[in-house]
């Protein structure tokens, strides 16, 4: 009997393992034109959402290849757009993510030219396209 109660409150301390949140991201796509002309974000949780918004791009077939398939089951595609510049050189893409007890919060890293670079005289709208963690609240930083 006293060889049985030390190994019996070892069973009864040990809690279940956690939950391991997703925090993995993937970036599809990104360029610096052919984005919205308005800053913001945009969440695509279905495929008849996904594939509307592929053929909206207008890209060439050589470029579908980028796109994975994505299982809405288990991820989201999060769109990340700059808005509208008046040169190149800007970028948007994903930093981070952290999975708050199944809230997604993104945190977005926004690049431009440097002070006194050169830079492309064109009109760009730079965006970003990602697989994210589903979740029930997505919050973009």
């Amino acid at each position: 009997m006293i060889k049985i109660l030390p190994f019996l409150f070892l069973i009864i301390s040990c809690s279940p393992p956690k939950k391991i949140m997703d925090t993995t991201f993937t970036i599809i796509y990104n360029n610096q034109i052919g984005g919205s002309e308005n800053a913001g974000h945009m969440v695509i949780q279905d495929n008849e959402s996904y594939i509307q918004f592929i053929e909206s791009l207008k890209l060439e077939e050589t470029q579908f290849a980028n796109f994975l398939k994505v299982d809405f089951k288990k991820k989201n595609v999060l769109v990340l757009n700059q808005g509208q510049k008046n040169s190149g050189g800007y970028e948007i893409t994903i930093e981070s993510i952290v999975n708050d007890n199944n809230t997604i919060i993104v945190k977005k890293k926004e690049t431009g030219p440097k002070k006194g670079e050169m830079a492309t005289s064109v009109i760009t709208t730079p965006y970003c396209i990602a697989l994210i963690p589903k979740g029930n609240k997505i919050i973009v930083e």
